[in-house]
């Protein structure tokens, strides 16, 4: 079984992956950890670096390239990320896709209570990484993130627990 988890910065991708893994015995591939690893070899931050990568395909490229190849190599995984599903199914594999989306407000408040700061100033960097990433993914890849047509499941996380989700997400594969 391969799946994707994708969605905007804190819209629970992370958590309800975490729970399909446990659930289902999949290990997890996280393209945003792989991001940040590649962040810090730059020595950057990670809002910095979307910034720096908008005139620098190669770097998405190659983090594309390590996502994809693991995924390869496992077969059965969860793969999180902004545009993992656009990227397996480019790469002939065929999984089975879900998109978290959440209210601004609510996807700031979780990141400002998993990593600290203002909620305001997370707006901002939220905005801003999210406008990066649009114009990098369209630029590049001539994908628009905002298309939810290519999810075979798409959830509005704002008022669902993870726990919630997750039972949906099963129920729509089919395993209890």
């Amino acid at each position: 079984m391969l799946l994707t988890v994708s969605g905007p910065a804190g819209s629970g991708k992370t958590t309800l992956s975490k729970l399909l893994s446990e659930r289902l015995s999949l290990p997890l591939i996280s393209t945003g950890t792989i991001f940040r690893r590649m962040a810090e070899e730059h020595g950057m931050d990670v809002l910095s670096f979307n910034l720096f990568a908008e005139n620098r395909p190669e770097i998405d490229m190659e983090l594309d390239r390590r996502v994809v190849e693991e995924a390869k190599r496992n077969g059965s995984c969860i793969v999180e990320g902004r545009i993992a599903c656009q990227m397996l199914k480019r790469s002939f594999l065929s999984p089975f896709c879900i998109y978290l989306t959440a209210e601004e407000i609510v996807r700031a408040r979780r990141i400002v209570q998993r990593e600290g700061g203002d909620v305001a100033e997370v707006l901002e960097q939220m905005r801003k990484r999210g406008e990066s990433e649009r114009k990098r993914y369209m630029n590049f890849y001539g994908i628009d993130v905002d298309d939810t047509s290519v999810y075979d499941i798409v959830l509005d996380s704002t008022h669902l627990s993870p726990e919630e989700l997750c039972s949906r997400v099963l129920k729509a594969l089919g395993v209890n």
